[in-house]
């Protein structure tokens, strides 16, 4: 009789006490994406899509980056995937935009958290494949402006390219990262008026790096030019 009483009360108790599993069911204050340990989606929380997943097993995120790095792919229901219209960048004649970079794309393009690709303006780098310095420009740009960190955008006079993507000068912290990325010779001066508000400032950056022989400025420089390897007219 004492052993079954001593057991009720044994068992009574890991009832009343909360495990690290049940905790995950709470969601934190900074959480906007949740999954399951066991899935392979992650759902927007503002969402009813995921709240059919069991409790002990939910994960949380604070944004789709974070969700992503975890191994997750967005989910595709209705209402439950990551509210990209929302967080779409809305670029204004000479104003401004914060952007926490997702992805690096190639040497002079990026993606912003929320889906809006940005293309850097008054600068052109080698394509990917086209040569060495296409992959040293890539590595340059994630080192200025890693995924995760949130840079400033600056915006001239024409906000889009032909490809819909944000035309813009980039803020990391103090650098101007169109500047950075010609000054260590891994890129050129491309000019598409009427966006040229930086670019004496630009230009400038490529003689000096022309003068001490950086990047592509220590070899043959652009024998193909970026814009010529696109149109096919490189052999």
């Amino acid at each position: 009789m004492r052993l079954r009483t001593l057991s009720y009360l044994v068992a009574t108790l890991f009832a009343l006490v909360p495990t690290t599993a049940s905790a995950q069911a709470t969601r934190p204050a900074d959480a906007q994406f949740v999954a399951s340990s066991r899935g392979q989606v992650f759902y927007w929380a503002g969402c009813d899509g995921w709240k059919s997943l069991s409790k002990r097993n939910l994960r949380w995120f604070r944004s789709a980056t974070e969700a992503q790095a975890a191994g997750y792919r967005p989910s595709t229901a209705r209402g439950c995937a990551p509210q990209l219209d929302t967080a779409l960048i809305r670029p204004s004649v000479n104003g401004t935009a914060q952007c926490v970079v997702a992805r690096i794309i190639d040497g002079d393009t990026f993606q912003c958290e929320g889906g809006s690709r940005v293309r850097l303006l008054l600068v052109d780098a080698d394509e990917t494949g086209q040569s060495i310095y296409a992959d040293s420009a890539t590595l340059l740009l994630r080192r200025l402006m890693p995924p995760g960190s949130r840079v400033t955008l600056r915006f001239d006079t024409e906000l889009y390219d032909r490809s819909r993507r944000i035309l813009a000068y980039v803020y990391s912290g103090d650098v101007l990262v169109n500047r950075a990325l010609v000054r260590a010779g891994f890129a050129q001066v491309a000019v598409y008026p009427p966006n040229v508000a930086r670019i004496d400032e630009i230009r400038a950056a490529v003689d000096t790096a022309r003068a001490e022989k950086r990047g592509v400025w220590n070899g043959s420089a652009f024998q193909c030019t970026p814009a010529d390897y696109r149109a096919g007219r490189c052999r």
